[in-house]
């Protein structure tokens, strides 16, 4: 728990039968109860990248420790039967585009024959039905013509986001196969905080200050989302933050989480009457005003009465207690 310092705004003095006293605003010396957190900042996505195709590798373009961008190019596969297989099905498309257009000029002339009836119903359907049949031939050399392409592009490994690497799995002239892992990598954007907090113990929608501390640095963060799950064993349940871009990934450190409620410090709260309270100075006069429920040594939710009072905060300890609410 982290208590405001003192800021005496133009403190006023006063003397009763036995000692004089100090007061001030409550905004100045009401405290806010904070809770202190170990957490971790992690990566949103490790990934390690595989080989979709058995090819031998030609170069691998980055190491270990080297930061990359979305879509950089990080592995170069063989990939030269695929290109060649590309080129065969490209020839082949040409030569059935070919055929197509011979095809549909013979059926256009016969099927103008027929309605002269210069030809007879059997050469024009004939004709027309091997215009399908090169239509046919067409999308499936089209469709082969895609994934040799889709195959060609696999022959180039590209990092996924922007990341880090953190480990070589492959070596250039290895032979790859389907799912062989090729490079380890950890997302560097969109990082987060994760912590393990108690369960229900706090109200993330009510505009909670949450941050955390680095070292000497401390940077106020974002609440993400809380786990629908909780941990039988300790009660707890995982919540995440976002984590500042400038912060290390791996980085541990502590989220502190400040409630909105402010308290009167327990050393203003004093015993009169049989009934545990504070002072409250009003242009002249000072009367006791009694705090229900409240305990000894323990701080008090500041009642809305009070927001805008004046507490007595030295020399209280010897004021009786005089009116009382």
């Amino acid at each position: 728990m982290s208590f405001i310092s003192l800021s005496w705004i133009s403190p006023s003095w006063a003397t009763d039968s036995t000692s004089a006293y100090i007061t001030a605003p409550i905004q100045a010396i009401q405290q806010t109860r904070q809770h202190r957190f170990a957490a971790t900042v992690i990566s949103k996505n490790t990934t390690q990248l595989s080989s979709e195709i058995a090819a031998n590798i030609l170069d691998i373009h980055v190491r270990p420790g080297d930061q990359v961008t979305k879509d950089q190019r990080l592995v170069t596969l063989d990939c030269r039967d695929s290109e060649d297989q590309l080129r065969l099905l490209k020839s082949r498309l040409a030569e059935i585009q070919a055929s197509l257009t011979q095809s549909q000029r013979l059926a256009t002339r016969l099927g103008t024959l027929r309605d002269r009836q210069l030809t007879d119903s059997l050469s024009a359907e004939d004709a027309q039905s091997e215009t399908a049949r090169q239509h046919a031939r067409l999308t499936a050399t089209q469709t082969e013509i895609q994934m040799a392409e889709r195959q060609i592009e696999r022959c180039v490994v590209k990092a996924p986001y922007d990341a880090a690497i953190t480990a070589q799995l492959a070596s250039i002239g290895e032979r790859t196969a389907p799912g062989m892992p090729l490079l380890a990598l950890q997302q560097l954007s969109d990082a987060e905080i994760e912590v393990t907090l108690p369960v229900n113990r706090f109200d993330f929608s009510n505009a909670m200050q949450a941050e955390f501390q680095l070292a000497e640095s401390t940077y106020r963060v974002e609440f993400l989302r809380v786990s629908a799950v909780i941990n039988a064993q300790n009660r707890s349940q995982t919540a995440w933050f976002r984590a500042p871009e400038s912060v290390p990934i791996g980085s541990s450190g502590s989220l502190i989480l400040t409630e909105r409620q402010a308290f009167i410090p327990a050393q203003l709260i004093v015993s009169r009457l049989g009934q545990l309270g504070v002072f409250v100075a009003e242009s002249a006069d000072v009367r006791f005003h009694p705090l229900a429920g409240a305990e000894e040594g323990r701080p008090y939710p500041v009642p809305d009465e009070l927001n805008s009072a004046e507490l007595v905060v030295q020399g209280h300890q010897w004021l009786q207690a005089g009116t009382t609410e």
